[in-house]
């Protein structure tokens, strides 16, 4: 079980670097700022870069945890559907292939002809991510995984997500919209109760470096 929350932390900080990337990499901001035009957004795609993105998140986190979790597959959950109609009106299930450049494939079919953006999204897939926080690892718990299942909210707080506002003030240290109030939620409960058992919260805009200018 500790092993589990290691995990779900994990792939929480996968998900906010994605999330962070999109913000970041010019190829990604720009399908970002589409989301913003009206009814000139994303003409190319059936939906939005943001719904991309948050499908991407919640598919990794359910490839990830599945592969760490054998006992969890068949029971990571999310808001998204996984299914895209790219331009050409043929039906792309977003996932999680075996190497990046696989993944980048599939993403291209999606977001033809963004090949930079789509490479961009699969390096970070596969990227590996260390935590190194003593103590998470020395958490102890005892509910075994095979009795839970997993919830995923990719990027709580879309809108706030894409209009990107970096001047809204926290009240209480936390922060009541604007970029800062961009989530991933991530929680796990008793598969036969229903009853919740433990959740990580991710802030991915949390401070940003005055260096380099960089959310973490």
């Amino acid at each position: 079980m500790a092993g589990l929350l290691q995990a779900l932390v994990g792939v929480s900080e996968k998900a906010a670097h994605i999330a962070r990337l999109c913000r970041h990499e010019e190829p990604l901001f720009q399908l970002l700022v589409a989301e913003k035009t009206g009814a000139d957004r994303n003409r190319r795609f059936l939906q939005d870069f943001k719904t991309l993105a948050d499908v991407l998140i919640q598919e990794v986190i359910k490839h990830d945890l599945g592969k760490e979790f054998p006992e969890l597959q068949g029971h990571i959950h999310g808001e998204e559907s996984n299914e895209f109609r790219n331009a050409q009106g043929e039906t792309v299930t977003v996932r999680v292939c075996a190497t990046p450049g696989a993944t980048a494939a599939l993403l291209l079919s999606v977001l033809e002809p963004e090949r930079a953006a789509a490479e961009l999204l699969a390096a970070a897939v596969h990227r590996d991510v260390a935590l190194g926080d003593a103590e998470l690892a020395g958490a102890a718990l005892s509910i075994p995984p095979q009795d839970l299942a997993v919830w995923i909210d990719p990027i709580d707080s879309t809108n706030e997500y894409i209009g990107g506002r970096e001047d809204v003030a926290p009240v209480g240290g936390i922060a009541p919209g604007g970029l800062s109030s961009a989530l991933v939620l991530i929680g796990a409960y008793d598969r036969r109760t229903g009853c919740p058992v433990l959740g990580v919260i991710n802030e991915p805009f949390f401070r940003r470096d005055p260096l380099t200018r960089r959310y973490r």
